[in-house]
């Protein structure tokens, strides 16, 4: 077992690697009586193509989040809710570009509930009879996004901004990849990426993580697994340009609303690790468009907006900003967003108080054990393992640096996305 400590937080988090070649991380919160457990896969919707050794697969878009639902049939006629139900666990499960987590949520029985969450996701039960008829909810599932105003508007917005990558596609996948969905794909999936070598656990909580490991040791000990074959993923190239400038489509919302997205090669910010460019980006847009800045005070306070929001986001290769604005005068504030993101200023002031405020809120993150695991799944998706000196990165962000990081900010590739309100529809 292996203790991780995090520099500055007083916390810690023990890790620990079966035999089987499964990763188990887990932090202790002795406050609460409660247990999240979350068993994560590194495969989610983008890995739509992949090699094992000389042979390409490729598998329908949706594939990822099919596999999440019917993984929770343990027979015929059992389900995984079923079994959670009788013993006090809530599971549930997500997918994302990137990943696919099973979770289960426990007060009491937490050995049990942990043995189950194994048992459920290590049991590879897959019917034609079960695909054929989770195709009609997962179609009517897909159908809801579509018809969702935020989830149209955000993927609308990207592919205008990303031409070729799998982060275009609705994570369920369209009706159409849906109906392509088959058995043969389901367990290409799982048999090369359902691998305890390309998976790890999550625990946060209250619990003894020494008996934790030891009842996965026994669990896993029970299954049998396969070598892992180490998949290749294979992806499109993106290209540098974005696919429209300016595009403008009628939309179910009450206000219009404006998706201002800014498309940079990771190459431009050269000798910058991930972390840190997402850490000080993040600053950057915080001081100049966040909730307290100078610019979104005055374009409320002129009634030319709303709402104005930011995201940073990684996209393989790609940097990507975007900013959100409702507002009803388009023109006024693409020219506005497009003057300030040309002139961003940083003040040793505002760096000092936001510096403070993203350590607070790194500190009171420690009171969730939801947030703490989503951290952890987050680090190791993204980095590989656990950020330990976060706090100490945070602080030793100095100005000189976010300017560095401003003149590296190239604005070549803007798309604009423009979502007006359907005649008629009432606010």
């Amino acid at each position: 077992m292996k203790e991780i400590s995090l520099e500055g937080l007083n916390e810690k988090i023990y890790e620990y690697k079966t035999k089987c070649g499964l990763k188990v991380y887990m932090w202790v919160n002795e406050k609460v009586n409660s247990c999240l457990m979350s068993l994560s896969v590194k495969y989610g919707s983008i890995h739509t193509k992949f090699k094992v050794g000389k042979k390409v697969y490729e598998v329908p878009n949706g594939v990822a989040h099919f596999l999440e639902h019917i993984k929770f049939n343990m027979s015929d006629k059992v389900t995984a809710h079923d079994e959670f139900y009788k013993i006090g666990g809530d599971a549930n499960a997500f997918t994302t570009f990137k990943y696919t987590s099973y979770i289960v949520f426990a007060t009491s029985h937490k050995i049990d509930n942990l043995k189950l969450l194994l048992d459920f996701v290590y049991n590879p039960y897959f019917t034609k009879k079960m695909i054929t008829k989770e195709k009609g909810i997962i179609i009517e599932e897909a159908n809801m996004s579509n018809d969702d105003p935020y989830t149209k508007i955000f993927y609308d917005s990207l592919k205008n901004t990303l031409q070729k990558s799998n982060y275009r596609n609705l994570i369920t996948g369209e009706p159409e990849d849906i109906k392509q969905i088959e058995l043969e794909h389901i367990k290409a999936v799982y048999n090369t990426f359902y691998h305890p070598e390309n998976m790890f656990l999550t625990i946060t909580g209250n619990f003894n993580p020494y008996e934790m490991t030891q009842v996965v040791e026994e669990s896993l000990a029970k299954k049998e697994f396969a070598k892992y074959c180490e998949p290749i993923i294979i992806k499109e190239q993106e290209p540098k340009k974005i696919t429209e400038e300016y595009v403008e489509s009628t939309i179910n919302i009450a206000y219009p609303r404006i998706r201002y997205a800014v498309k940079i090669p990771l190459n431009k910010f050269k000798n910058i690790e991930l972390i840190d460019l997402k850490m000080m980006v993040s600053l950057i847009m915080n001081i100049n468009f966040g909730s307290t800045s100078d610019f979104k005070e005055e374009l409320i306070e002129k009634e030319l907006i709303n709402t104005m929001r930011y995201a940073i986001d990684i996209y393989d290769e790609y940097l990507v900003i975007t900013l959100s604005i409702n507002s009803n005068y388009k023109d006024e504030i693409i020219k506005r967003i497009g003057d300030k993101l040309a002139n961003l200023t940083i003040t040793e002031k505002d760096l000092k108080r936001k510096k403070n405020a993203d350590i607070a809120a790194l500190i009171l993150q420690y009171d969730d054990i939801e947030m703490v695991n989503m951290k952890i799944q987050d680090d190791i998706i993204n980095e590989g393992y656990i950020i330990t000196d976060l706090k100490e990165r945070i602080k030793n962000i100095e100005k000189v640096d976010l300017d560095k990081i401003i003149d590296c900010i190239n604005l070549d590739n803007i798309a604009i996305s423009v979502f007006l309100p359907k005649e008629n529809q009432e606010c």
